[in-house]
């Protein structure tokens, strides 16, 4: 027996089984998982509702294994995962939380994280990172100070969103070097630009680096303001004071450029740190306003494909240690997928909601430390 992937013999049965696996009916529903195993043992969405039959019954082993086959198959429906969990809503009964919640968890590892995972979590128990970069890095400095995993605090300068503010931040914290001073304007509480000062001495940011076991960071915008004279980048915007029209401009920074950045952070890190993992990540929190003559909505697709496409090309350099942790994706693409809204939670719809941040974190740290989400 052969059925066509998407012929309506195929979905007609995966249908059927997934109005018995809502019912409670497990012996109905595995029988039409199977009968499609047997007609394409590669059949994802087959392997994926049998691995949660089988979590519902107690066999997570066997689930395990049935969910590590199927993210080797190249056909994935999310769509019917979003179905499952609407029919185990509308439907009271023994396990329904508990398979919802392997629903949840799986779907990241089926859409999004499946080829970007390492193949070891590469921090220990007693791992402390130190994250820098943009709001959403705030987010995970604050979740993993719960879960006791940073270094000691230092204060990061919440400006630096961009690859042109991280590099001359990290350059100048491990090196000394200080030529981009005139740049280092970081957004003021209100509006505004405000000149950043460290709050202790460089030598302390550098010791702090060097002792971290791990670092994240994370980029969010590509629209950057420049001087046209020295071709020197702001880290968040031009002073008031010293705007001139004349000198200085807002443009939108290149692949390469930003693909430069990275790879020079990466040399930086990897020269003064040794080689303590490296975790690079884009925001998925969208612009709020644009100095160019186009949508901001726009602008915001613009920029954050420059980000992802610079950080792809960085990637492929395969150098050890360095990896990438798709939060973007599980947002903005991802959640097109999902029955719930992944943003505004809390009155502003920027802000990516909290259920789905600690969706992201909780990930993280199940597959990046080797005791898991916690203590």
């Amino acid at each position: 027996m052969s059925l066509a992937p998407q012929s309506p013999d195929r979905n007609e049965i995966l249908a059927d089984a997934l109005r018995a696996h809502a019912a409670g009916d497990l012996d109905g529903a595995e029988g039409g998982y199977g009968l499609l195993m047997r007609a394409d043992p590669g059949d994802s969405d087959a392997l994926f509702f049998r691995a949660v039959a089988a979590f519902q019954r107690g066999r997570a082993e066997k689930a395990i294994e049935l969910c590590r086959f199927a993210l080797r198959a190249p056909r994935f429906s999310p769509d019917f995962e979003a179905r499952l969990a609407d029919l185990l809503d509308a439907n009271d009964g023994v396990g329904e939380v508990s398979a919802r919640t392997f629903l949840r968890r799986n779907r990241l590892e089926r859409h999004v994280l499946k080829g970007w995972l390492p193949e070891t979590p590469p921090f220990g128990p007693d791992s402390e990172l130190l994250t820098l970069g943009s709001c959403f890095a705030e987010e995970l400095r604050k979740y993993l100070a719960e879960k006791r995993r940073l270094s000691r605090l230092i204060f990061v300068p919440p400006g630096l969103n961009n690859t042109f503010a991280l590099r001359q931040f990290i350059a100048w914290s491990l090196t000394g070097e200080a030529a981009t001073e005139a740049y280092w304007y970081d957004e003021r509480d209100g509006g505004g630009a405000l000149k950043w000062t460290p709050d202790q001495e460089r030598e302390s940011y550098g010791r702090i680096f060097r002792a971290a076991g791990g670092f994240v960071l994370t980029i969010g915008l590509a629209e950057v303001w420049e001087d046209i004279e020295t071709g020197g980048v702001f880290w968040r915007g031009v002073p008031k004071s010293q705007f001139d029209e004349a000198r200085h401009r807002c443009r939108v920074s290149t692949v390469e450029e930003n693909a430069a950045n990275l790879r020079a952070i990466l040399s930086l890190l990897r020269t003064h740190c040794g080689d303590a993992p490296i975790v690079l990540t884009l925001s998925p929190v969208p612009l709020k306003a644009t100095f160019g003559d186009r949508s901001c909505i726009t602008a915001d697709c613009v920029s954050k494909s420059i980000l992802r496409v610079a950080i792809d090309q960085v990637m492929a350099d395969g150098l050890p240690g360095v990896h990438y942790w798709p939060s973007f994706e599980i947002v903005k693409w991802l959640g097109c997928h999902l029955p719930r809204a992944m943003y505004g939670d809390d009155g502003n719809p920027r802000h990516v909601s909290r259920d789905t941040v600690a969706m992201i974190l909780d990930a993280f740290l199940r597959h990046y430390f080797k005791d898991g989400p916690g203590r």
